[in-house]
């Protein structure tokens, strides 16, 4: 036998034994049941306990000037291509307001992605809110990137009341299926970006946006 193989076999006789596994629980942690009439309410409570802001706008017009009041006297905003808010483009726009939707691909990548690199605002809309997590479901294809939601410092998404559901399971059973299967991939953002250190300090805006706005029409 081999000096190799002597250490070998020492190491795994002296290895003690792995203990059993744990039981199953025989309960899971509670998921509190939503009202199906209060899914507004129950989803602006989950985002605000996240540190993001929720607004709910009564029409379009009051969507779209909460939207330039958190924009302020920013010049330029990286947006999906198609915005779910009548107005809201031709408005920025009169404002001087750029909006920037970027195409990141091939070898011209580094050099757009320096482009919008500065820029401090993000707008997208949303495909789905779920209620019992405060969380947005945003499904990638051709008009709808991810970067203007995971780039910029601050993301503002425009969220439909009629797009409000109780949980992940229940917008899948609704429409997310067929939702799924026509696209490339989905992103679910539950509140700002945050992270923990080895001291567990939360830090916000690490590692995506740090303020997350949500216009409820």
């Amino acid at each position: 036998m081999s000096s190799r193989d002597k250490i070998l076999n020492a190491l795994k006789a002296n290895r003690p034994p792995f203990p059993e596994a744990a039981p199953r629980p025989d309960d899971y942690l509670p998921v509190t049941a939503v009202d199906p009439s209060d899914l507004l309410g129950r989803f602006k409570a989950e985002l605000e306990k996240l540190t993001g802001k929720v607004y709910l706008c009564d029409s379009e017009a009051d969507g779209t000037a909460v939207i330039k009041q958190i924009i302020g006297t920013d010049k330029q905003v990286i947006a999906w291509g198609a915005l779910s808010l009548a107005g809201l483009q031709e408005a920025l726009l009169t404002d001087g307001i750029e909006i920037v939707t970027p195409l990141i691909k091939g070898e011209d990548r580094r050099a757009a992605l320096q482009t919008i690199e500065p820029i401090r605002v993000g707008i997208t809309g949303a495909d789905a809110g779920l209620a019992t997590t405060g969380s947005l479901v945003m499904i990638t294809n051709d008009d709808q990137g991810r970067l203007p939601s995971l780039m910029p410092p601050v993301h503002i998404a425009i969220l439909r009341k009629e797009r409000l559901y109780a949980n992940l399971e229940a917008w899948i059973a609704a429409q997310g299926r067929d939702a799924l299967a026509a696209s490339n991939s989905i992103t679910v953002i539950t509140g700002p970006s945050r992270t923990g250190d080895i001291e567990m300090m939360i830090v916000l805006g690490v590692h995506g946006p740090g303020a997350v706005h949500v216009v409820i029409v």
